[in-house]
């Protein structure tokens, strides 16, 4: 597996967002929920908590209306 870390320093602080580190992750770390489905699909399935398919429903909705 290849890992490729990409860093933005944002008004709140530092942001890292990263491929192939998905565990270090939790809802509060995405701003949006394009960023949360591709976590989810690395394999972050704490990302789901009631395992219905839809990780981080604040950010992607309760039905996934937000999701891309």
């Amino acid at each position: 597996m290849r890992l490729i870390s990409i860093a933005a320093v944002t008004a709140g602080g530092l942001v890292i967002l990263s491929t192939g580190t998905a565990w270090a992750q939790n809802c509060s770390s995405f701003q949006n929920c394009a960023q949360a489905v591709a976590s989810y699909k690395e394999g972050n399935s704490k990302l789901d908590r009631d395992k219905d398919g839809i990780p981080c429903e604040k950010l992607c909705g309760k039905n996934g209306e937000n999701m891309p």
